[in-house]
């Protein structure tokens, strides 16, 4: 899938977010196999595809590798807190997040976000389902704002949101198949329809 036209990004670290406890699915969803790859897997590729550095943020020596730590979560226990170990940890201004938990992410997508990045503090997508504050783009600038909100324990995404620079990807400007892109498998019935469209 390497194409010769992606430019690695030295100034972006990809953080995956695998400190989540998956209660709704009841079992670990980064070991989840879609099509014969694992859930982790596919979003690893997806980050290595792009991002010279990659990181694990959560809890799971069984998922590091040699040249991919992995580091428990500073405030364990929200997608915020995740992405402040990421960015805290990371040598680079800018973070590239991705969860665990999506079989099919679009590098086109990546692609898109990045071209955005100039001028603000985060590049999220924006969808007519809300926002997906777990494959996007974060500044070193926003550490100030997610150090005082989890400090206070709030872990409002869209709270905070409303305290930095945010721009945002709409849907409309997406590629085509964004829907399918931005998928989260969060329950059982969700899973068992994905393996029944592979099939």
């Amino acid at each position: 899938m390497h194409n010769s036209h992606n430019e690695i990004m030295t100034g972006v670290t990809g953080v995956l977010l695998a400190g989540g406890k998956s209660r709704r699915m009841g079992s670990d969803k980064a070991r989840i196999e879609v099509a014969g790859q694992t859930l982790f897997a596919r979003s690893l590729a997806l980050l290595q595809r792009y991002f010279p550095t990659v990181l694990i943020a959560g809890d799971r020596p069984d998922l590091a590798r040699p040249e991919i730590p992995a580091l428990p979560d500073i405030y364990p226990g929200s997608a915020l807190g995740g992405l402040y170990t990421g960015l805290s940890t990371a040598a680079t201004d800018w973070i590239f997040v991705a969860p665990c938990d999506m079989p099919y992410p679009d590098g086109r997508i990546v692609e898109l976000l990045l071209q955005q990045r100039n001028g603000c503090d985060a590049v999220v997508p924006r969808t007519p389902g809300g926002y997906e504050p777990v494959f996007a783009l974060y500044h070193k600038r926003c550490l100030p704002q997610m150090e005082a909100m989890l400090h206070r324990g709030q872990y409002q995404i869209y709270d905070f949101y409303q305290r930095i620079d945010v721009r945002y990807l709409d849907w409309h400007d997406m590629p085509d198949g964004w829907e399918r892109s931005l998928l989260n498998i969060n329950t059982r019935e969700q899973l068992e329809r994905i393996r029944e469209e592979e099939s």
